[in-house]
């Protein structure tokens, strides 16, 4: 067992110990979401340490995840980061899917609960990170995140989401090299 530590670098490196055995206690699905929640968390650490190599050591850890339970569950599974004009498309998707499948509670209670924490600056991260010109703008996201929380009934206000979202990118928009207004 780790000792707990407040330090960048020490929980990058608690991030990369949990992500060789991770995919084993979890679906697919929820798999997946931690993933996309666990490169959000390297990300701040990232802009906590201030250098472009921290970065890369988190892009390079979450890909191996993705590889790991990709295999574990014999299934193909790319790294959303590695094209985010199509992920952002996809992960909309899967989101508006929900409703019309039969997921477990428990998972759609994480889903539901963490959803201002882990899609919103997501998919605000892949729209900034997606160089396309044929892209949904944030705005256009929005709309689609706010339909979508109705829709799978998200007890959360947006602006809630937003104040949490300018927070999460005022720290990392420096290490991402993108806007964070």
């Amino acid at each position: 067992m780790m000792a707990v530590s407040f330090d960048p670098e020490t929980r990058l490196d608690h991030i990369a110990d949990y992500l060789s055995r991770f995919h084993m206690s979890l679906t697919f699905e929820e798999g997946r979401m931690q993933l996309l929640r666990l490169r959000l968390t390297g990300y701040k650490l990232a802009a906590e340490m201030g250098d472009g190599k921290a970065r890369a050591r988190v892009d390079e850890m979450i890909k191996k995840g993705y590889e790991s339970l990709g295999e574990h569950w014999e299934r193909d599974l790319k790294d959303p980061y590695d094209d985010p004009c199509q992920a952002q498309y996809d992960l909309l998707a899967e989101l508006r899917s929900y409703v019309y499948r039969d997921l477990s509670e428990p998972f759609m209670a994480f889903i539901r609960s963490e959803f201002k924490k882990i899609f919103v600056p997501t998919l605000r991260l892949m729209t900034e990170l997606c160089r396309s010109e044929n892209k949904y703008t944030w705005g256009q996201v929005k709309v689609q995140l706010q339909e979508i929380m109705a829709e799978i009934e998200v007890d959360v206000e947006w602006e809630v989401c937003d104040v949490y979202l300018e927070g999460y990118l005022a720290k990392v928009s420096g290490v991402l090299d993108i806007e964070s207004g």
